[in-house]
Protein backbone atom coordinates (compact mmCIF):
# COMPACT_ATOMS: atom_id res chain seq x y z
CA UNK A 1 0.00 0.00 0.00
CA UNK A 2 1.70 3.66 -0.83
CA UNK A 3 2.33 5.56 1.69
CA UNK A 4 -0.10 8.47 0.72
CA UNK A 5 -3.02 5.83 0.60
CA UNK A 6 -2.12 4.35 4.12
CA UNK A 7 -2.44 7.60 5.61
CA UNK A 8 -6.24 8.38 4.18
CA UNK A 9 -7.08 4.59 5.56
CA UNK A 10 -5.81 5.65 9.17
CA UNK A 11 -7.82 9.09 8.83
CA UNK A 12 -10.85 7.35 7.97
CA UNK A 13 -10.50 4.75 10.52
CA UNK A 14 -10.09 7.49 13.13
CA UNK A 15 -12.81 9.80 11.56
CA UNK A 16 -15.12 6.71 12.11
CA UNK A 17 -13.88 5.44 14.83
CA UNK A 18 -14.05 2.34 13.43
CA UNK A 19 -13.79 -0.70 15.53
CA UNK A 20 -12.64 -4.06 14.25
CA UNK A 21 -15.82 -6.90 14.50
CA UNK A 22 -14.50 -8.95 16.94
CA UNK A 23 -17.63 -11.32 16.02
CA UNK A 24 -17.00 -11.45 12.05
CA UNK A 25 -12.81 -12.34 13.03
CA UNK A 26 -13.95 -14.90 14.92
CA UNK A 27 -15.99 -16.56 12.65
CA UNK A 28 -13.43 -16.55 9.91
CA UNK A 29 -10.77 -17.49 12.08
CA UNK A 30 -12.98 -20.52 13.92
CA UNK A 31 -11.39 -18.82 16.82
CA UNK A 32 -13.04 -16.66 19.85
CA UNK A 33 -9.70 -16.15 21.77
CA UNK A 34 -12.28 -15.88 24.47
CA UNK A 35 -11.80 -18.41 28.15
CA UNK A 36 -14.32 -18.78 30.51
CA UNK A 37 -13.86 -19.03 34.04
CA UNK A 38 -16.08 -20.41 36.52
CA UNK A 39 -15.68 -19.71 40.43
CA UNK A 40 -17.68 -20.27 43.40
CA UNK A 41 -17.13 -17.22 44.85
CA UNK A 42 -15.35 -13.85 44.01
CA UNK A 43 -15.53 -12.51 47.40
CA UNK A 44 -13.50 -14.97 48.95
CA UNK A 45 -9.55 -13.80 48.77
CA UNK A 46 -8.24 -17.40 48.23
CA UNK A 47 -10.34 -17.32 44.66
CA UNK A 48 -9.58 -13.66 43.96
CA UNK A 49 -6.09 -14.72 44.05
CA UNK A 50 -6.57 -17.36 41.93
CA UNK A 51 -8.70 -15.48 39.15
CA UNK A 52 -5.29 -12.90 39.55
CA UNK A 53 -3.07 -15.80 38.63
CA UNK A 54 -5.40 -16.37 35.77
CA UNK A 55 -5.92 -13.11 34.52
CA UNK A 56 -1.56 -12.46 34.84
CA UNK A 57 -0.80 -15.71 32.69
CA UNK A 58 -3.32 -15.07 30.17
CA UNK A 59 -2.35 -11.24 29.72
CA UNK A 60 1.54 -12.19 29.64
CA UNK A 61 1.00 -14.73 26.39
CA UNK A 62 0.01 -11.34 24.37
CA UNK A 63 -1.98 -13.65 22.14
CA UNK A 64 -5.04 -11.63 21.61
CA UNK A 65 -6.60 -14.07 24.57
CA UNK A 66 -8.81 -12.54 27.20
CA UNK A 67 -11.33 -14.12 29.56
CA UNK A 68 -15.11 -14.07 30.83
CA UNK A 69 -15.47 -14.80 34.70
CA UNK A 70 -18.98 -15.77 35.81
CA UNK A 71 -19.36 -16.47 40.00
CA UNK A 72 -21.27 -19.68 40.82
CA UNK A 73 -22.37 -18.75 44.68
CA UNK A 74 -21.67 -22.73 44.70
CA UNK A 75 -25.15 -22.99 42.81
CA UNK A 76 -25.45 -25.65 40.55
CA UNK A 77 -28.24 -24.29 38.78
CA UNK A 78 -26.40 -20.98 38.39
CA UNK A 79 -23.41 -22.58 37.39
CA UNK A 80 -25.73 -24.79 34.79
CA UNK A 81 -26.91 -21.85 33.31
CA UNK A 82 -22.93 -19.88 33.10
CA UNK A 83 -21.89 -22.67 31.34
CA UNK A 84 -25.18 -22.76 28.73
CA UNK A 85 -24.08 -19.21 28.11
CA UNK A 86 -20.42 -19.69 27.56
CA UNK A 87 -20.92 -22.14 25.26
CA UNK A 88 -22.93 -19.82 23.18
CA UNK A 89 -20.19 -17.12 23.46
CA UNK A 90 -18.31 -20.15 22.15
CA UNK A 91 -15.39 -20.35 25.10
CA UNK A 92 -11.98 -22.09 23.22
CA UNK A 93 -12.14 -23.73 26.69
CA UNK A 94 -12.94 -23.36 30.41
CA UNK A 95 -11.24 -23.16 34.34
CA UNK A 96 -13.66 -23.82 36.61
CA UNK A 97 -14.23 -24.61 40.44
CA UNK A 98 -17.30 -26.91 40.03
CA UNK A 99 -20.08 -26.67 42.51
CA UNK A 100 -21.15 -30.25 42.27
CA UNK A 101 -24.64 -31.46 40.05
CA UNK A 102 -23.24 -30.50 36.92
CA UNK A 103 -20.98 -33.16 35.84
CA UNK A 104 -23.53 -34.44 33.19
CA UNK A 105 -23.43 -31.28 31.80
CA UNK A 106 -19.48 -30.94 31.77
CA UNK A 107 -19.02 -34.18 29.92
CA UNK A 108 -21.18 -32.77 27.16
CA UNK A 109 -18.74 -29.91 27.18
CA UNK A 110 -16.17 -31.62 26.77
CA UNK A 111 -17.79 -34.17 24.18
CA UNK A 112 -18.37 -30.77 22.62
CA UNK A 113 -14.73 -30.16 22.07
CA UNK A 114 -14.08 -27.61 24.60
CA UNK A 115 -11.44 -28.50 27.13
CA UNK A 116 -11.41 -27.93 30.94
CA UNK A 117 -9.52 -27.20 33.46
CA UNK A 118 -10.76 -27.94 37.44
CA UNK A 119 -9.35 -25.79 39.98
CA UNK A 120 -9.63 -26.45 43.68
CA UNK A 121 -12.05 -29.56 43.62
CA UNK A 122 -12.67 -32.35 40.78
CA UNK A 123 -16.21 -34.04 39.82
CA UNK A 124 -16.21 -37.79 40.15
CA UNK A 125 -16.30 -39.12 36.21
CA UNK A 126 -15.53 -36.21 34.65
CA UNK A 127 -12.14 -36.92 32.84
CA UNK A 128 -10.12 -33.42 32.90
CA UNK A 129 -7.04 -31.92 34.07
CA UNK A 130 -6.95 -30.48 37.30
CA UNK A 131 -4.92 -28.25 39.84
CA UNK A 132 -4.64 -28.03 43.84
CA UNK A 133 -3.22 -29.37 46.74
CA UNK A 134 -3.81 -32.50 48.77
CA UNK A 135 -6.53 -31.30 51.12
CA UNK A 136 -6.35 -34.76 53.04
CA UNK A 137 -2.68 -34.64 53.97
CA UNK A 138 -2.46 -30.18 54.65
CA UNK A 139 -5.60 -31.20 57.09
CA UNK A 140 -3.86 -33.94 58.85
CA UNK A 141 -0.97 -31.45 59.41
CA UNK A 142 -2.64 -28.98 60.72
CA UNK A 143 -5.26 -30.44 63.28
CA UNK A 144 -1.80 -33.22 64.28
CA UNK A 145 -0.02 -29.80 64.87
CA UNK A 146 -2.62 -28.82 67.76
CA UNK A 147 -3.25 -32.07 69.08
CA UNK A 148 0.75 -31.45 69.64
CA UNK A 149 0.40 -28.78 71.75
CA UNK A 150 -2.01 -30.70 74.14
CA UNK A 151 -5.13 -29.97 72.89
CA UNK A 152 -7.79 -32.48 73.41
CA UNK A 153 -11.00 -31.32 72.40
CA UNK A 154 -10.74 -30.17 68.82
CA UNK A 155 -13.69 -29.21 67.06
CA UNK A 156 -14.59 -28.93 63.69
CA UNK A 157 -16.37 -26.20 61.65
CA UNK A 158 -16.66 -27.09 58.53
CA UNK A 159 -18.30 -25.41 55.42
CA UNK A 160 -21.81 -26.73 53.72
CA UNK A 161 -20.53 -27.71 50.57
CA UNK A 162 -20.14 -30.76 47.90
CA UNK A 163 -16.94 -30.10 47.00
CA UNK A 164 -14.94 -32.93 47.60
CA UNK A 165 -11.86 -30.54 48.66
CA UNK A 166 -13.97 -29.90 52.01
CA UNK A 167 -14.72 -33.76 52.26
CA UNK A 168 -11.44 -34.24 51.84
CA UNK A 169 -9.93 -31.55 54.46
CA UNK A 170 -12.76 -33.48 57.06
CA UNK A 171 -11.10 -36.80 56.20
CA UNK A 172 -7.60 -35.13 57.27
CA UNK A 173 -9.25 -34.23 60.87
CA UNK A 174 -10.37 -37.26 61.43
CA UNK A 175 -7.16 -39.01 60.30
CA UNK A 176 -5.61 -36.82 62.88
CA UNK A 177 -8.06 -37.55 65.83
CA UNK A 178 -7.46 -41.47 64.88
CA UNK A 179 -3.83 -41.13 64.75
CA UNK A 180 -3.66 -39.76 68.21
CA UNK A 181 -5.97 -42.16 69.50
CA UNK A 182 -9.04 -39.88 70.09
CA UNK A 183 -12.47 -41.02 68.96
CA UNK A 184 -14.77 -38.82 66.59
CA UNK A 185 -17.69 -36.62 68.31
CA UNK A 186 -20.17 -35.35 66.08
CA UNK A 187 -20.98 -32.92 69.09
CA UNK A 188 -17.88 -31.02 68.26
CA UNK A 189 -19.14 -30.74 64.51
CA UNK A 190 -20.51 -27.49 63.00
CA UNK A 191 -22.03 -27.43 59.68
CA UNK A 192 -22.74 -24.27 57.79
CA UNK A 193 -22.71 -22.22 54.51
CA UNK A 194 -19.82 -20.59 53.46
CA UNK A 195 -20.41 -17.07 55.01
CA UNK A 196 -18.88 -15.71 57.38
CA UNK A 197 -22.20 -14.90 58.91
CA UNK A 198 -23.66 -18.64 59.77
CA UNK A 199 -20.16 -19.13 60.51
CA UNK A 200 -20.33 -17.03 63.58
CA UNK A 201 -23.59 -18.39 64.44
CA UNK A 202 -22.29 -21.70 64.27
CA UNK A 203 -19.22 -20.78 66.16
CA UNK A 204 -21.77 -19.25 69.36
CA UNK A 205 -23.39 -22.24 69.11
CA UNK A 206 -19.79 -24.60 69.77
CA UNK A 207 -18.06 -22.72 72.10
CA UNK A 208 -21.22 -22.43 74.26
CA UNK A 209 -21.76 -25.85 74.66
CA UNK A 210 -20.38 -28.17 77.58
CA UNK A 211 -17.74 -29.35 77.58
CA UNK A 212 -16.54 -26.58 75.25
CA UNK A 213 -13.93 -26.98 72.57
CA UNK A 214 -10.07 -26.07 73.58
CA UNK A 215 -9.24 -25.87 69.91
CA UNK A 216 -11.39 -25.30 66.22
CA UNK A 217 -10.36 -26.02 63.22
CA UNK A 218 -12.40 -24.19 60.41
CA UNK A 219 -12.16 -25.60 56.65
CA UNK A 220 -11.89 -22.01 55.16
CA UNK A 221 -11.30 -18.51 55.74
CA UNK A 222 -15.06 -17.77 56.22
CA UNK A 223 -15.11 -20.25 58.61
CA UNK A 224 -11.94 -19.00 60.60
CA UNK A 225 -13.21 -15.18 60.51
CA UNK A 226 -17.09 -16.38 61.76
CA UNK A 227 -15.16 -18.55 64.44
CA UNK A 228 -12.88 -15.57 65.42
CA UNK A 229 -15.51 -13.40 66.14
CA UNK A 230 -17.95 -15.25 67.90
CA UNK A 231 -14.72 -15.67 70.15
CA UNK A 232 -14.54 -12.28 70.87
CA UNK A 233 -18.31 -12.03 71.58
CA UNK A 234 -18.43 -14.10 73.57
CA UNK A 235 -15.50 -12.97 75.81
CA UNK A 236 -13.14 -15.79 75.23
CA UNK A 237 -9.74 -15.73 74.81
CA UNK A 238 -7.46 -17.18 71.81
CA UNK A 239 -5.52 -19.15 72.23
CA UNK A 240 -5.79 -19.38 76.15
CA UNK A 241 -9.41 -20.61 76.43
CA UNK A 242 -9.86 -22.00 72.02
CA UNK A 243 -7.08 -22.35 70.25
CA UNK A 244 -8.10 -21.34 66.58
CA UNK A 245 -6.24 -23.00 63.10
CA UNK A 246 -7.92 -22.75 59.68
CA UNK A 247 -7.19 -23.43 56.00
CA UNK A 248 -6.28 -20.86 53.60
CA UNK A 249 -3.84 -17.93 54.20
CA UNK A 250 -5.37 -14.24 53.31
CA UNK A 251 -3.60 -10.46 53.40
CA UNK A 252 -4.59 -9.75 57.08
CA UNK A 253 -4.34 -13.04 59.00
CA UNK A 254 -1.13 -11.13 60.86
CA UNK A 255 -3.72 -8.19 61.51
CA UNK A 256 -5.84 -10.20 63.93
CA UNK A 257 -4.39 -10.81 67.34
CA UNK A 258 -3.56 -13.38 68.01
CA UNK A 259 -2.06 -13.97 64.36
CA UNK A 260 -3.93 -16.85 62.61
CA UNK A 261 -2.13 -20.38 62.22
CA UNK A 262 -3.39 -21.32 58.64
CA UNK A 263 -2.79 -24.10 56.00
CA UNK A 264 -1.78 -21.86 52.69
CA UNK A 265 -2.71 -22.90 49.30
CA UNK A 266 -1.06 -21.18 46.14
CA UNK A 267 -3.88 -19.86 45.37
CA UNK A 268 -2.25 -17.65 42.52
CA UNK A 269 0.20 -20.58 41.21
CA UNK A 270 -2.95 -22.77 40.79
CA UNK A 271 -4.36 -20.26 38.73
CA UNK A 272 -1.38 -19.86 36.58
CA UNK A 273 -1.07 -23.60 35.83
CA UNK A 274 -4.60 -23.96 35.24
CA UNK A 275 -3.94 -21.61 32.21
CA UNK A 276 -0.86 -23.61 31.09
CA UNK A 277 -2.96 -26.58 31.14
CA UNK A 278 -5.80 -25.15 28.98
CA UNK A 279 -3.68 -23.62 26.34
CA UNK A 280 -1.87 -26.79 26.47
CA UNK A 281 -5.38 -28.50 25.39
CA UNK A 282 -6.35 -26.06 23.23
CA UNK A 283 -3.25 -26.80 20.95
CA UNK A 284 -4.32 -29.90 20.32
CA UNK A 285 -3.58 -32.36 23.15
CA UNK A 286 -6.30 -33.64 23.55
CA UNK A 287 -6.13 -36.81 23.55
CA UNK A 288 -3.21 -37.23 26.20
CA UNK A 289 -4.85 -38.81 29.90
CA UNK A 290 -6.23 -35.93 32.56
CA UNK A 291 -3.09 -34.32 34.19
CA UNK A 292 -3.91 -34.66 37.76
CA UNK A 293 -1.72 -31.47 39.11
CA UNK A 294 -1.49 -31.47 42.90
CA UNK A 295 0.57 -28.10 44.57
CA UNK A 296 2.39 -28.12 47.40
CA UNK A 297 0.20 -26.27 50.76
CA UNK A 298 1.95 -24.77 53.74
CA UNK A 299 1.44 -24.96 57.50
CA UNK A 300 1.94 -21.31 58.76
CA UNK A 301 2.76 -21.63 62.61
CA UNK A 302 1.23 -18.26 64.07
CA UNK A 303 -0.10 -17.51 67.77
CA UNK A 304 -3.42 -18.94 67.22
CA UNK A 305 -2.70 -22.37 67.32
CA UNK A 306 -0.99 -21.36 71.03
CA UNK A 307 2.56 -22.15 69.80
CA UNK A 308 4.90 -20.73 72.50
CA UNK A 309 6.23 -17.26 71.88
CA UNK A 310 9.88 -16.68 71.26
CA UNK A 311 12.17 -14.90 73.63
CA UNK A 312 11.74 -11.11 73.80
CA UNK A 313 7.77 -11.63 73.63
CA UNK A 314 7.87 -11.55 69.88
CA UNK A 315 5.29 -14.36 68.25
CA UNK A 316 6.56 -17.49 66.66
CA UNK A 317 6.02 -18.42 62.99
CA UNK A 318 6.97 -21.08 61.25
CA UNK A 319 6.20 -22.71 57.86
CA UNK A 320 6.61 -26.06 56.68
CA UNK A 321 6.19 -27.25 53.16
CA UNK A 322 3.20 -29.97 52.77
Amino acid sequence: MAEDTRKRVLKAIRDLNYRRDGIARSLRRNKTGTIGVMISDITNPYFSDLVRGIEDTIYARNDGHYFILCNTDEDPEKERLYLDVLQEKRVEGLIVAPAGGNEQAFRDTIDFGVPIVFVDRVLEGVEVDSVRVNNREAAHAIVSHVLSLGRRRVALAHAKLDADSIVDRVEGYKDALREAGMTFDPAHVRTSRSSVEDAHREGLSLLTASPRPDAVFCTNNFMTLGMMQAIADLGLACPDDVAVVGFDDFPWTTAFHPHLTVVAQPSYEIGCAAVRLLFNRIAGDRASPPVRMVMDAELIIRESCGAAAKAGGEAASETACL
